[in-house]
């Protein structure tokens, strides 16, 4: 957990890595549109890597957004496929990615909330 805190920047380059790779995975599988997704993803990460420090919470949200709808996409098309349990994987995915934008919104409404309360302290 310490590495998301001291290295956003990495770990938003290692998923855009490995979406890369699923990417080209799913276009030696036959799976066009997955793949082509894949690597829009992945791109998306990867650029974001570079805005992260400046724009953090607005970027960790909106990838969290895209990766989760990517992830149930990536589940569905598996389904569809007819590939043999992947597709359980990616929907577990999605609803971690899910889990961690509640929990993200929760923790910026508690900091808020403390803020706004030691400033009424101070005043």
């Amino acid at each position: 957990m310490s590495i998301i805190k001291k290295k956003p920047r990495l770990v938003l380059i290692l998923t855009g890595v490995s979406f890369l790779a699923g990417g080209i995975d799913s276009l030696e599988n036959n799976l066009l549109t997955l793949g082509i997704l894949s690597f829009l993803v992945a791109l998306l990460n990867i650029i974001a890597s570079f805005f992260v420090k400046k724009y953090s919470f607005n970027i960790k949200i909106s990838l969290l957004i895209i990766n989760a709808v990517f992830a149930a996409l990536s589940s569905y098309l598996f389904f569809i496929a007819g590939r043999d349990k992947i597709q359980y994987g990616w929907a577990i995915l999605s609803i971690v990615y899910l889990i961690a934008i509640a929990v993200a919104f929760r923790k910026r409404m508690k900091s808020k909330k403390i803020y706004a309360d030691s400033i009424k302290k101070d005043e």
